[in-house]
């Protein structure tokens, strides 16, 4: 089922506002390891135990990029604003791998893109276009494979993955996003009916 127009735009705004702040994130990743100029010196930083761990973030932030273009495909959110932002922050995940090629061993610690397709082969329910029961941040709402015990939050009755909260509310906004779903979502109307106690 497409999502209604309305709800389109304010989906793509929404994951636009995210994305662009995903961008900035790894636009300075690039930008602080640009700032040095001597390779010997970017290495010996890069394998500090506080590179590394700034490295494993800036994998997360791109990670979660990952995780909402495949929201997108799983709603059929589909735009060139979109499109245009996704291709920006993976040309500097291009870049900033390009700077880790300094650092072999790092650098084979990276993810594959295979392993970060989060679209790729899911089978999802009838439900899956259902707003209330996905993160409200990635909008997947099936569990994360390399993180098959990460526990959902549950806050004000919507749904988050930790990771995707964190990063929204230290990089977007203090206020986690709430996202109304359609008017035929037959997911939010068996939830309404069973709270009412209506029956079919």
């Amino acid at each position: 089922m497409a999502i209604e127009p309305s709800l389109l735009d304010t989906c793509s705004t929404h994951l636009k506002t995210c994305l662009m702040n995903i961008h900035k994130v790894i636009l300075k990743a690039n930008e602080i390891l640009c700032s040095i100029s001597q390779p010997s010196v970017c290495s010996e930083v890069l394998l500090s135990s506080r590179g590394a761990d700034y490295i494993s973030g800036v994998v997360e932030v791109y990670r979660l990029s990952r995780r909402m273009e495949g929201g997108m495909r799983t709603r059929n959110i589909d735009c060139e604003r979109l499109r245009l932002v996704l291709r920006d922050i993976d040309l500097s995940w291009n870049n900033f791998q390009a700077f880790l090629s300094i650092c072999p061993s790092l650098l084979q610690t990276l993810p594959s893109q295979s392993a970060l397709d989060y679209a790729a082969g899911g089978a999802f329910s009838d439900s899956s276009t259902c707003l209330q029961t996905c993160c409200g941040v990635c909008l997947l709402d099936r569990p994360v494979e390399e993180f098959p015990s990460e526990v959902m939050l549950d806050v004000g009755g919507r749904s988050y993955h930790p990771s995707c909260a964190n990063f929204w509310i230290h990089c977007t906004n203090s206020t986690l996003p709430v996202l109304s779903c359609h008017n035929n979502c037959s997911a939010c109307v068996k939830t309404k009916q069973g709270v009412l106690g209506v029956t079919p």
